[in-house]
């Protein structure tokens, strides 16, 4: 999976993210006064999905975001930008749902395709109708950040997940995208740890399925461990040759 993703010359700035837990972004505006996405979780969505288009297709991810972002309408196309206000960014599956009558099932059933249809609308939309022109440059970064550390984390991967994710990669291609964009986000860009992993984990609740969310968590919390020890060995390994 990992030798269709090049490296790029791109510079990475200071990330876009001042929120500190769920009920910061509650409170954060959705929408800005252009009526375009402006949360962090947007750019963080596009950018999931941009990664694992580009894995499915075996494709740079930076080229296929630059594809998407360039892409011209088709004749007639009008994107309704109050289903920006309807979509959900928190809309997670949780478990199965009982009814007490079929008249519940039904309208259950109905709100359900309508959530679908909404998010049909929005992520497939071009991006410049849907997202911030900040936002757009935060998933730039995040894809830039993946990219660059890409070949390193797919060993760091292997070592943190859990084997039987490992014996059946193909089916969990999604999992490791949100696990390679939220290493790279601490590694690279210097987001707070657990923001990042707030954001991968809701990822996954909203994604993925079953035990994906809870073995997310281990993985970054095993990687951050690591990461802390090695960055501690090569403080000591300074200190000493310094005083050599």
């Amino acid at each position: 999976m990992a030798t269709s993703l090049r490296t790029s010359p791109f510079v990475v700035d200071k990330p876009v993210d001042n929120s500190s837990s769920t009920n910061d972004k509650e409170m954060m505006p959705k929408i800005d006064k252009s009526g375009r996405f402006c949360s962090p979780r947007a750019a963080r969505e596009l950018a999931l999905l941009i990664i694992y288009a580009s894995c499915l297709e075996g494709s740079d991810p930076i080229r296929l975001f630059e594809k998407r972002m360039n892409a011209r309408r088709e004749p007639g196309y009008e994107f309704d930008k109050a289903s920006l206000l309807k979509y959900n960014h928190m809309s997670f599956g949780g478990p199965p749902v009982t009814t007490e009558t079929v008249e519940e099932a039904d309208e259950l059933q109905l709100n359900d395709e309508k959530e679908s249809a909404i998010e049909a609308e929005v992520l497939s939309a071009p991006p410049k109708l849907v997202y911030s022109k900040l936002l757009l440059r935060f998933t730039r970064k995040l894809l830039v950040a993946v990219v660059d550390k890409w070949d390193s984390h797919v060993l760091v991967i292997d070592k943190v997940s859990p084997p039987n994710w490992k014996n059946e990669p193909a089916g969990r291609i999604l999992e490791f995208c949100i696990l390679h964009m939220a290493m790279s986000e601490i590694t690279v860009l210097g987001t707070r740890h657990q923001i990042v992993i707030n954001e991968a984990v809701d990822l996954a609740k909203r994604f993925c399925d079953g035990a994906a969310p809870r073995i997310i968590n281990g993985c970054l919390r095993t990687f951050l461990k690591d990461l802390s020890g090695a960055s501690m060995a090569q403080t000591s390994e300074a200190n000493e040759k310094v005083e050599v």
